[in-house]
């Protein structure tokens, strides 16, 4: 047999990453001590990072750890190897972290002296460890220059895997996201001497039709404009022009537009499939979603339906990434399982036999699609440290017309339409909801809710010929109108009020909510006038919302807010609505969802799509 070195992972220095990252290093690179950050400078005419005389640096970090176990679990990796080009003299440690209990334990598994007036390169073995984090340690006993590195493995020569990706990123005239991200994949990825150089195309489904698809489409770089059909369409048209490519790609990754990604979660990506174990062959590689705005916290990497309530969650707590006992809890919840998981399509790569198999998305426009696919196809994941993205907006907003209609329209039809989550009620879900919503005075929030039901009990034959693009507008409009805090009198303070503090009710009081509908049947002059703080988003406390006239709904990340008022007309309208609403679903929803079931083939075929996407 014939052993190959093949790379697992670039090290990732500060100015290595994207300008928007640069100010988070410790994702990078870290001081021993947690008190300080240890300061590189980047040398622009040696082309490499510096480390300062008498500094030491610590690797264990998000992006230059190597999950020894995850890597020996999923590939054929063996006999890992660092590899440095380096210019100058230093110490380095390799290191291996682990738990016993609470603490983080660190060994020394090798230490060596490296000098070099030269620019060198030195591979150095990575002594066998059971231990699932391995990083190296750096101390510069005189400037030290570092220039690129990686970490290494042998594998078998008959274990590498022709690998060839397609990248689909569906864009809705977000221009400025998109091309910015075309430009770096150009200059990174595509370009001349990557290791991605003829194993990544990517297409850029533009359903907005803004951007100038002669001037971007480039080598191996094509931007197809698409007609307004959500996120699921822009992603199936992308898998639909992979099945019928004369050499289609072994797998398809689908990634949103509005996200900042770094070249190097790609290169992972394919330095993990090629040489992936057999078992794990079908897996879908799902990539972590930090928040935009909150750079250092992984929001999810895998998520789960939970049965409890059918809400959608990340199976993981959120971490903090800058933190070394974050890496050993990513470890230590690794092996989590929880059933009915999904990876979302932010950044999911997926086996094109899978599509080829199991059918097409469904044409549910946005939201779910992502969700049913995984649980149909029976997915298993896997998650590496440095496939990430970054997603703007997406991990602290609140949406009504999405997570009150889109969602939960979304999750009657595909429950119906494929079977999955057959134990979950979500017509259960929705009761408290809508009587939440009622008692905190969002009548149009209520209104979602049920619109979201009669949709779905029209049939297989609504969604076939929805115009996802209006309907997302007309809901769109239902939304509360959000003013700037500075709009609304001064002597609400509301800047110095707290809409997610608690207020409790007795027991009497509790009683006193429910049965007046929060004051709904109670006269005027029995509430009081002076309006309550309250969250915008799903964050209830009825002792903020009991016996008042008024609420102000605040949405602390934008500083917005809106007025809501008592009005018992909308409130007996919308019960009266919602009464109607249920008795029709307990009438007629079995017989709704097998026309649902019966359809299922049909919507997830390319002939269909093909008619629907106007191809």
């Amino acid at each position: 047999m014939n052993s190959l070195t093949v790379k697992l992972q670039n090290i990732i220095m500060q100015y290595d990453s994207d300008a928007n990252i640069r100010s988070y290093p410790e994702l990078m690179h870290r001081s021993p001590d947690s008190r300080r950050v240890t300061e590189i400078i980047y040398d622009a005419e040696a082309g490499a990072h510096m480390i300062k005389p008498y500094e030491t640096v610590n690797f264990a970090t998000y992006f230059n750890s190597l999950r020894t176990g995850s890597w020996k679990k999923h590939t054929f990796a063996k006999n890992f190897k660092l590899k440095l080009t380096y210019k100058g003299k230093a110490t380095i440690e390799i290191l291996e972290y682990y738990r016993n209990s609470k603490n983080i334990n660190c060994a020394q598994l090798s230490r060596q002296l490296l000098s070099s007036n030269e620019k060198t390169e030195i591979i150095i073995d990575i002594p066998d460890t059971d231990k699932p984090l391995v990083s190296f340690e750096i101390t510069a006993l005189e400037p030290f220059y570092l220039y690129d590195s990686c970490y290494l493995a042998e594998v078998e020569q008959e274990q590498l895997r022709d690998i060839h990706i397609s990248l689909v990123s569906t864009t809705f005239k977000k221009e400025e996201y998109i091309k910015k991200n075309i430009k770096m994949l150009k200059s990174t990825a595509l370009c001349d001497g990557s290791d991605l150089k003829g194993h990544l195309t990517v297409k850029v489904i533009d359903n907005g039709r803004t951007l100038d698809a002669d001037a971007l489409s480039e080598g191996d770089l094509t931007v197809l404009p698409n007609p307004n059909v959500g996120g699921a369409g822009g992603f199936t048209r992308g898998m639909i022009e992979c099945l019928n490519e004369a050499n289609p790609p072994t797998h398809v990754l689908l990634m949103d537009d509005d996200v900042l990604i770094m070249p190097e979660s790609l290169f992972r990506t394919y330095y993990l499939l090629r040489i992936v174990r057999p078992e794990y062959a079908d897996s879908f590689v799902s990539g972590a979603m930090f928040d935009y705005d909150i750079r250092e916290r992984q929001y999810e990497d895998v998520g789960y339906v939970h049965v409890a309530d059918g809400s959608y969650g990340p199976l993981k707590e959120k971490l903090d990434m800058r933190k070394l006992e974050s890496l050993m809890d990513n470890e230590d919840m690794e092996n989590r399982s929880e059933n009915n998981s999904y990876a979302g399509w932010w950044y999911c790569c997926i086996p094109i036999q899978t599509i080829r198999k199991n059918g097409l998305p469904l044409p549910v426009f946005v939201r779910g699609d992502d969700v049913e696919f995984s649980i149909r196809n029976n997915a298993t994941f896997i998650t590496l440290n440095g496939i990430c993205i970054w997603h703007v907006g997406f991990a602290g907003k609140f949406n009504a017309a999405m997570e009150l209609y889109q969602v939960h329209r979304n999750s009657f039809i595909i429950q119906a339409a494929s079977g999955i989550c057959p134990e979950i009620s979500f017509i259960n879900r929705l009761r408290p909801m809508f009587w939440k919503e009622i008692t905190r005075f969002a009548y149009n929030n209520a209104e979602q809710i049920l619109d979201s039901i009669e949709d779905f009990m029209r049939g297989p034959e609504f969604l076939k010929h929805a115009n996802g693009e209006e309907i997302i507008k007309q809901h769109g409009a239902k939304n509360d109108k959000l003013l700037p805090i500075s709009a609304f009198p001064p002597e609400y303070n509301i800047k110095n009020g707290d809409p997610y503090s608690y207020k409790r009710l007795n027991k009497f009081s509790k009683l006193i909510y429910i049965i007046t509908i929060n004051g709904h049947l109670l006269p005027g002059f029995m509430l009081r006038n002076w309006p309550e703080i309250i969250a915008f988003d799903w964050f209830f406390v009825p002792g903020k919302n009991y016996m008042r006239k008024r609420l102000i709904a605040v949405n602390p990340n934008d500083n917005t807010a809106c007025l809501r008022q008592i009005n018992r007309r909308r409130c007996f309208a919308a019960i009266s609505r919602y009464r109607k609403v249920m008795r029709n679903y307990k009438k007629r929803h079995k017989a709704v969802e097998q026309e649902y079931r019966k359809a299922f083939e049909e919507m997830t075929s390319e002939a269909f799509w093909k008619e629907y996407l106007g191809i």
